[in-house]
């Protein structure tokens, strides 16, 4: 028993600490002193992959929010949608800002993002994997390319989620944005989120689960090619499950987040409970314990993101 607990602190605390070491001190240092920053002109500055199936009354909000905040482009997977998508996206396909792929696999999340990066990564100078209940949010930058001109010489970035739910709300309403309705969040960012990819550089493996939340790239230091995580928004290089760095950095000391409206309303979520989902084989949200271990933690409210309401409210054509 004792062995075991030492082996297990060795490989959950010892080795994680020198391997924050080694990211923070050697790896950062070399890319802040040989780094270079990205000089290319791609086609698309910012992009964002997204695979969906039955997201119709949500596409619009999210791609019309996202074009307000910089987004150049969207790379669009459709995973046997049978709701009127395409006619929600058809007029943002006409003006050249959605490229839509049909993605027909169960659970080919990781798949369709391997696809997506490989196919397009010539065609833009940053990409990220989100969802469509995910919205990136600087604080105080107008845009995302805005905000990253501080990260041009990295690989990648990562963007922490701060996690909103119902809110106590029963019923949502469709006649209103997500970003109107939902205010109720953690008290704090979570430790995981998205990453925002510089295509400069490989992704290092789409197999598993850490190229949806914490990416791991492929880079050269001192002419030796190592694989290395993204840096946070912080400056910390950090691994997996060891993602502040530094120590809890708190909301208030952030500069971006990205609004992760997990739950919505109970009659989404309840809904969800019943669907299969796009990346696990057994879909967690059929058990109500996964809804109150999001659902119990929202004792704040955060309103960060209407500062982008009005300019994106005139893009929609709602307001003059």
């Amino acid at each position: 028993m004792v062995i075991k607990k030492i082996k297990r602190y060795i490989l959950d605390e010892i080795i994680p600490f020198f391997q924050m070491l080694f990211y923070n001190i050697i790896c950062k240092g070399w890319i802040e002193l040989f780094g270079t920053k990205d000089k290319r002109k791609l086609k698309y500055n910012i992009s964002l992959c997204l695979i969906f199936k039955n997201e119709a009354p949500f596409l619009k909000e999210w791609l019309d929010y996202h074009i307000t905040v910089g987004v150049s482009h969207f790379y669009l997977y459709n995973n046997n949608s049978d709701d009127n998508y395409l006619e929600v996206i058809q007029p943002y396909i006409d003006k050249g800002f959605i490229t839509l792929i049909d993605w027909p696999e169960n659970n080919a999340q990781f798949k369709a993002y391997k696809h997506c990066f490989e196919t397009y990564k010539n065609q833009t100078n940053w990409i990220s994997f989100l969802d469509a209940d995910e919205f990136i949010c600087p604080k105080y930058s107008n845009t995302i390319g805005d905000w990253l001109e501080d990260f041009s010489k990295y690989h990648a970035v990562n963007l922490h989620w701060l996690m909103f739910c119902t809110g106590g709300k029963l019923k949502h309403d469709y006649t209103k944005n997500v970003i109107e309705q939902y205010y109720s969040c953690w008290e704090n960012l979570s430790p995981h989120g998205k990453c925002i990819i510089n295509t400069r550089f490989d992704i290092a493996n789409f197999d598993t689960w850490y190229v949806h939340h914490h990416t791991y790239m492929y880079r050269k230091l001192f002419g030796i090619k190592i694989i290395i995580p993204a840096i946070n928004q912080f400056g910390y290089m950090c691994i997996v499950d060891h993602t502040w760095g530094g120590g809890k950095n708190k909301l208030n000391k952030s500069t971006i987040q990205i609004n992760h409206y997990f739950t919505k309303s109970w009659d989404i979520w309840s809904s969800k409970m019943q669907k299969t989902d796009v990346y696990f084989k057994n879909n967690p949200k059929s058990d109500i314990k996964y809804f109150y271990r999001y659902e119990n933690r929202c004792v704040s409210r955060n309103y960060t993101i209407q500062r982008f309401y009005i300019k994106m409210k005139l893009m929609q054509g709602i307001i003059q």
